[in-house]
């Protein structure tokens, strides 16, 4: 039906419009008391129409454009540290395949706290994010009283990027070619024997090696690996469950022999070396694998892009060769079980930290 008017013709004279009380109703569109609001009306629903519109425009451009500047990948440790030599390989390989500069940020300091909590309040815009050792996410919640981060709601877990095992040495002077020789021998001098800890997955190897075979061994705290070189080469010290970039050099120049790996099935670059489950430690199956995060509310098509990139990166045969050479492997996943894995390591290291005894600070 129409309606006449002025000699014009209007189709649909009446029409439903939305009312101040969220309802609708029917009004006569001709009325001049009606045009009005009707227009103001119509012209809101455009102006809204259009924005969402735009949103959704922008959004597939955002990914495509990404990144058009500097990457940004934070670290936890000091620079010319193994976590350091790690995390520049990554970058530099990062830039290759993204085309872009990516920057290497030491911040080191309170377990890489500092470093994890820095992503965590950058832009998610997949310009910042954090390269380094799952465990930073998987034992704050039982290391502080007060964590300064919550790894469920902080972090997207873009991808593993190494997988890794500490390995149990002893001084290559000592007549001890296996754990069971070790063992007789340390619990032959009960507390006189004494091992280093640097960090806490050395203490937690340690303190699981005690319990599994025990022994009375006495824990050392040293700040760093070359503190205690020294002291393990006068024999003040016994053993140590070394990390592999450490221990694989001084095994190398004949300082060192390695008699166990930490984790549960043996490494591919050193292959020779038995698990400790395999060398009679029962308890142990430690695997200190790396990961790469970025700020919750980072876009999944920026996050996929650089999964795809790191996937890319851990496939190169130079990758597999490089962390060979550190008693080491490369580590790929999709997201979502990138994310299952973390949520494994939080629930780990509540068992790590009670075993370890360590207590929040």
């Amino acid at each position: 039906m129409t309606k006449k008017e002025a000699g014009v013709t209007r189709l649909f004279p009446y029409v439903f419009v939305t009312n101040n009380r969220g309802g609708t109703e029917l009004v006569d569109s001709a009325s001049k008391t009606n045009r009005g609001s009707l227009m103001k009306r119509l012209l809101s629903c455009l102006s809204v129409g259009a924005i969402a519109a735009t949103m959704l425009a922008a959004a597939p451009v955002q990914a495509q454009d990404y990144p058009k500047q500097d990457i940004h990948a934070i670290v936890g440790f000091p620079a010319g540290s193994g976590a350091d030599v790690y995390a520049r390989y990554f970058a530099n390989k990062l830039s290759q395949v993204a085309k872009v500069n990516v920057i290497v940020e030491n911040k080191p300091g309170a377990n890489s706290s500092i470093a994890t909590e820095y992503v965590a309040r950058s832009k998610p815009d997949g310009y910042t994010i954090f390269i380094g050792g799952s465990d930073v996410f998987g034992s704050p919640l039982y290391l502080f009283k007060k964590p300064p981060i919550d790894p469920r709601k902080d972090f997207i877990y873009v991808s593993p990027l190494v997988s890794q095992g500490f390995i149990l040495t002893v001084p290559a002077d000592k007549p001890y070619n296996s754990v069971a020789d070790l063992t007789a021998a340390m619990k032959a001098k009960g507390d006189k024997a004494s091992y280093p800890t640097t960090n806490n997955p050395a203490l937690i190897l340690g303190e699981a090696y005690k319990k599994s075979a025990g022994l009375a061994t006495v824990q050392v705290g040293y700040k760093t690996s070359a503190d205690f070189l020294n002291d393990m080469m006068s024999g003040t010290l016994d053993w140590v469950w070394a990390d592999p970039v450490f221990g694989l050099s001084r095994i190398r120049e004949g300082k060192f022999k390695p008699l166990a790996v930490s984790t549960g099935k043996r490494i591919s670059s050193i292959p020779d070396i038995p698990t400790a489950k395999e060398a009679g430690i029962a308890d142990i199956d430690m695997n200190l694998w790396w990961v790469t995060a970025v700020p919750a509310g980072t876009p999944q098509p920026i996050v996929d892009k650089l999964n795809q990139w790191f996937t890319e990166i851990g496939k190169m045969p130079e990758t597999k060769e490089f962390l060979a050479k550190n008693g080491a492997e490369p580590w790929t996943a999709s997201v979502a079980e990138t994310t299952a894995l973390i949520n494994k390591e939080i629930k780990d290291w509540e068992v790590y930290t009670k075993l370890g005894k360590i207590e929040p600070q």
